[in-house]
């Protein structure tokens, strides 16, 4: 029996949208991360850098669950502009609907960070299919957990008819680096199914459990998820090993000064930045290396993937530097004294 086409659709519509959601994250905590100016806040700082490295896995796990069906990943019509409303919907919980800034380092912004990575409450459900629900879940894990039932689904009606896409044109292991783990090449039920849980595990925690899951999909040391990291870094105190998820953190204090970070402008845009100073040029030189890491990595995420490489050291490492050096600059005529950030802005050729 062939693969009934509009659910294949809709489940490539939901997998954009993952894509969409890993994309539009990374900005933020890229800003908060190198808003805390330096040799401050390195617990914090060191926690929210392996969760963005984990956000960039997430986005070739689920580009190559996308691959293996056949489908392609869309980066550049999906540019997040900022502020950013997430909203998130289930048929058994209320809804969820909250901004998302580029903003420093700060109580609120971790708070807005714990929102995004919220764990499934109560235990994980599955929730019914509806065209009406733009995200048919209340976190992100049971948006996840809703695409694996309609993977499941599709794979049971047409078996050996659904992964069809080849797995060469996937990011591999030759392709990608990084301490928070290692993609997935998928080609059946069984690896969309292993990748799609490390992103689920990484960022809520195994089910009913702290761990993001790396001892066993990587054979990586503990590590709590992204959730538990954020709310390590907002009571001011690490987890233990014995701590379950409803427990406050009980370990190691972990020391937070939200007053040693730089007080950048809240979701700055280029046109603010009076035109030849040095804030608009470091601003369109940003943009520049932002545009085309983007770019690049729709190639990459869409069958070249040894394009990668040169998305994350041309791109992503030359971004940084930038950043930070507007972060350091008051911006000309301000009352209230504050600096630069990057804008995060498409710039057109």
């Amino acid at each position: 029996m062939s693969v009934d086409t509009i659910k294949k659709q809709r489940l490539l519509g939901w997998l954009q949208t993952a894509v969409e959601l890993e994309l539009a994250i990374i900005p933020p905590y890229m800003t908060a991360l190198l808003s805390i100016r330096p040799t401050s806040n390195r617990g914090a700082a060191e926690a929210i850098r392996s969760v963005l490295m984990e956000e960039m896995l997430h986005m070739a796990l689920v580009s190559n669950v996308t691959s293996s069906l056949g489908g392609t990943v869309r980066l550049k019509d999906a540019l997040p502009v900022y502020p950013l409303t997430l909203t998130f919907e289930g048929k058994t919980f209320k809804d969820r609907r909250f901004p998302v800034d580029l903003a420093p380092f700060s109580e609120a912004t971790i708070e807005t960070f714990m929102k995004i990575e919220q764990p499934s409450e109560p235990k994980l459900k599955t929730l019914g299919f509806n065209e009406a629900i733009t995200i048919p879940a209340p976190t992100v894990g049971e948006f996840y957990a809703s695409i694996i039932t309609l993977l499941e689904e599709l794979d049971a009606a047409s078996p050996g008819e659904l992964f069809v896409g080849d797995p060469l044109r996937q990011i591999g292991v030759d392709y990608y680096w990084s301490a928070g783990g290692k993609p997935v090449l998928v080609k059946d039920l069984a690896s969309a199914k292993s990748a799609l849980e490390i992103v689920m595990h990484q960022g809520e925690g195994a089910p009913a459990s702290l761990n993001d899951g790396d001892d066993t999909h990587f054979g990586q040391p503990f590590e709590v998820a992204h959730y538990f990291r954020f709310k390590e870094i907002h009571v001011g105190r690490r987890y233990a090993a014995t701590d379950k998820p409803t427990d406050p953190p009980s370990g190691a204090e972990l020391t937070v000064d939200y007053a040693a970070v730089y007080p950048i402008l809240v979701n700055a845009k280029g046109s603010r930045y009076a035109a030849g100073s040095a804030l608009a040029t470091l601003n369109d030189a940003f943009n520049r290396h932002y545009t085309q890491m983007l770019l690049q990595l729709e190639e990459a995420l869409n069958g070249n993937p040894k394009v990668l490489y040169t998305a994350i050291m041309n791109g992503m490492h030359n971004l940084t530097p930038i950043a930070r050096q507007m972060m350091a600059i008051p911006v000309d005529g301000d009352d209230q004294g504050r600096h630069g950030c990057p804008s995060f802005e498409w710039l057109a050729a």
